[in-house]
């Protein structure tokens, strides 16, 4: 698997915007608008760089490059708000030539057009929302073929000097041949709401040639989605523009006395852009590599991506002008010219409608929405790709064989009938004590602490087979966050003391950070720690500490300076739970779960020994351990498994007899959460694979990871609760949930589901906020 780009790809992204920053100004666009959407002098400029070649044959003057160069080329032209049709022209005209026509005619069609002499379009839409519904006909005649009917919108038609032309024959769907100044066709230029043109097409038995021989349908169809995967990248290309445009704006415009871009009200609407450019990214990145691949997987990836960026366009757009006020309205401003390519992008080539609707017949089937976008196979590491190593697919099917055999059927039950986001101890346990038999209950953990020392893409699908299996989530503040701290900033002998008791279950932690009134205002704590000797003296109270009423231990941030930053005075404590002093107050979950609790400390003695790290170093240390809290992990295949579990409920019939996946209103849900999903797991997949290649994904990804993770959750939880209907107000008031007399697995589900709603919740508020996510974000962009 590689998913970040190679120096080639990044030296095109490279050069072609500082040509586009150079050459094609928005003065540059707006004389190309007035005199017709195309300048033959740009188309030229386009040629001698070598872009009318790039996806081409290199047998036929092209060179040769796949989807991901196309794509990162399409995103800069959309960053510039090009008018000239290079993806309706290069990609889709020039694929339909590459895909159909017969040596002869392809020998002598491309190796013009990549010189720029010679510019074919392709003529296909008809009337309405639809990909391949062609009512124009072609009959055989001597000599060739008569072509009869109605195209519209044809893009750059009138800049044209050849046209293919789809058409039904008594066989199938063919293409055909024909010069604009053919007799029987009228040619009718059109303004195209984006600044550019296009032409409707009257054909009366014009003669053609035929290109190729046999039904187009598919090789017409794939080519169609080798051109939405490029407008995916060019939508996102404008996208970016937008929000760069708008930051840069509210910098500058003064309110009240000081910039725009102070207002924390449209700071947060900025950063909410910034997630949407984040995740258009992720799809247009899956839609690129989906573009060559079999028919239901292409299908998935770029009409999945199509639907994702057209809801996503749409608000980055709109929110470029409301933030530009008036000035957005004016055509002086730029945001307007990249409003209008977003709008042109939601109905080019398929709506965002009736992409979902294409992406929803393919993400109902249970066996492709359980399945992971990793794709056994070969793949150079030269490409990008997501194709999973012959290593990596025998060790997944390892895992998948072990988990199979292994993972108890009452332990699958009581996981699946939890409504907290984390496994009860009695039944997670178990669990971890097995799977540290096998050596894998660790799998983040390097070999010289107990870890399996797996890479990355291991770990990945580990998490997801995990999932996908029913694990219980047990590897909560033990395993993923104190463990990575004392391996980092423990001492030798907190290192040896502690880990294997971590690893084994032995000791079950517990985190305290929060304290009543401070919220996400950690540094504003207020516990204190008074040194005493070889001890620390504890008087005050955390709270939310989860599964404190289980944990053996707590690791806690403490006080032990008032003086100078509130930041400085912190320091970094281990707590044994059994220690004089600590009592429990439970707080009960609005799903009636007990999972969180307030802690009470009186006069709790604390060893030196225990603490990590120097005094007043603890706000170092924590900052290291939110990077495991709020990322660190896979919530991929968590995710993959909740929708898993909604299509089982949503296929079963209700009460009434009919089954949720029946609704079309339900249905256009379930597959605009799909998409959501598999965005998420290309910035996953992204993140993993820069880390892999010695890089950082950064802070943004991250909190954009985050955000996108709650809300994802959430969405599925509550689409859930609502094929309920007034069977939701059923409560189950008994914990655990799994004491409760079996059923199967459909009516277990229903029954948990109002619960599951209510703790989701808490997904965009623990690990810091969506607020402060957001924040993050906004500093990023804005300082």
């Amino acid at each position: 698997m590689r998913l970040t780009l190679t120096e080639e790809q990044r030296a095109l992204r490279e050069s072609a915007r500082r040509v586009l920053a150079d050459t094609y100004t928005f003065t540059d666009r707006r004389r190309i608008a007035a005199g017709g959407g195309f300048d033959p002098e740009v188309w030229a400029r386009f040629a001698d760089l070598g872009w009318l070649a790039l996806p081409l044959p290199e047998e036929h003057g092209g060179l040769g490059c796949g989807p991901v160069e196309v794509a990162v080329l399409a995103e800069e032209l959309g960053r510039a708000a090009v008018l000239e049709r290079w993806i309706a022209c290069v990609v889709l005209a020039g694929g339909v030539i590459a895909a159909l026509g017969t040596r002869e005619q392809v020998a002598a069609l491309l190796p013009p057009m990549a010189e720029g002499t010679s510019r074919p379009a392709l003529a296909h839409i008809e009337r309405g929302d639809a990909l391949m519904q062609v009512a124009s006909t072609a009959h055989p005649v001597a000599g060739g073929w008569e072509v009869t009917g109605h195209k519209a919108l044809v893009l750059d038609g009138h800049a044209a000097d050849i046209l293919l032309v789809t058409a039904q024959t008594e066989k199938g769907l063919g293409v055909f041949i024909l010069h604009p100044g053919a007799e029987g066709l009228t040619l009718s230029p059109v303004d195209t709401i984006d600044g550019g043109k296009a032409a409707d097409l009257v054909l009366d038995r014009v003669q053609a040639e035929r290109l190729g021989a046999g039904d187009a349908t598919e090789a017409v169809l794939a080519c169609l989605d080798r051109a939405n995967a490029a407008q995916c990248a060019d939508a996102v290309g404008a996208m970016a523009a937008l929000l760069d445009a708008t930051t840069a704006y509210t910098k500058e415009r003064v309110q009240f006395g000081q910039p725009l871009a102070k207002f924390q009200a449209l700071r947060h609407r900025m950063a909410e852009m910034a997630v949407k450019v984040e995740e258009a990214r992720g799809a247009a990145l899956l839609a690129a590599l989906s573009a060559e691949v079999d028919a239901e997987t292409r299908m998935r990836g770029v009409s999945g991506a199509r639907a994702k960026i057209g809801r996503l366009s749409r608000h980055v757009a709109q929110e470029a002008i409301q933030l530009h006020g008036a000035m957005g309205f004016s055509e002086e401003m730029p945001v307007g010219t990249w409003f209008k390519r977003l709008y042109t992008f939601e109905n080019l080539w398929g709506s965002t409608a009736l992409h979902l609707k294409r992406y929803a017949g393919v993400i109902t089937r249970r066996e492709v929405l359980e399945g992971s976008l990793l794709r056994p196979g070969e793949a150079s590491d030269e490409t990008l790709n997501l194709t999973m190593s012959a290593d990596d697919a025998a060790f997944r099917d390892d895992v998948r064989d072990f988990l199979k055999k292994h993972l108890p059927e009452e332990t699958k039950r009581a996981e699946r009938l939890n409504p907290s986001f984390l496994a009860d101890p009695r039944i997670g346990l178990p669990w971890q004590a097995m799977l540290a038999q096998k050596g894998w209950a660790a799998p983040s953990w390097p070999t010289e602490h107990g870890g399996p020392g797996w890479t990355l893409t291991q770990r990945y699908i580990f998490d997801q087979e995990s999932e996908r299996a029913g694990e219980p989530h047990f590897r909560g503040a033990s395993l993923k966050m104190i463990a990575p701290v004392l391996m980092r900033f423990g001492t030798e002998a907190q290192k040896a003391f502690y880990l294997p008791r971590i690893l084994s279950g032995q000791d079950l932690w517990a985190q305290g950070y929060s304290e009543p009134g401070s919220g996400s205002d950690l540094a504003s704590l207020s516990m204190r720690a008074v040194r005493d000797g070889d001890h620390y003296v504890l008087n005050g109270s955390k709270i939310w500490s989860t599964l404190g009423h289980h944990a053996t231990r707590m690791f806690a941030l403490v006080r032990t300076d008032d003086t100078g930053r509130k930041q400085q005075g912190i320091t970094f404590l281990l707590i044994d739970m059994k220690a004089p002093g600590i009592t429990l107050k439970p707080i009960i979950s609005i799903c009636g779960t007990h999972e969180f609790n307030q802690v009470f400390f009186d006069d709790v003695r604390v060893p030196v020994a225990d603490r990590v790290g120097e005094e007043g170093q603890g706000w170092t240390i924590a900052k290291y351990l939110l990077e495991f809290e709020r990322g660190g992990s896979f919530a991929g295949g968590l995710l993959r498994a909740l929708y898993a579990r909604l299509h089982r409920m949503a296929d079963a019939p209700g009460p009434d007899g009919t089954r949720a996946l029946d609704d079309p209103l339900f249905v256009a849900r379930f597959a605009e959460i799909g998409t959501d999903i598999d965005a998420n797991d290309m910035l996953e997949l992204t993140a993993l694979s820069a880390v892999q290649s010695g890089g950082n994904p950064g802070s943004v990804p991250s909190s954009v990871m985050k955000i996108e993770r709650s809300r994802i959750r959430q969405a599925i939880t509550e689409l859930g609760a609502q094929i309920l209907g007034p069977e939701a107000l059923r409560w189950y008031p008994e914990r655990p949930l799994h004491d409760l007399p079996p059923q199967d697995a459909v009516a277990e589900d229903r029954l948990v589901a109002p619960a599951v709603y209510l703790n989701a919740r808490s997904q965009s508020i623990f690990g810091g906020s969506n607020e402060i996510q957001l924040e993050i974000i906004a500093r990023e962009l804005l300082g």
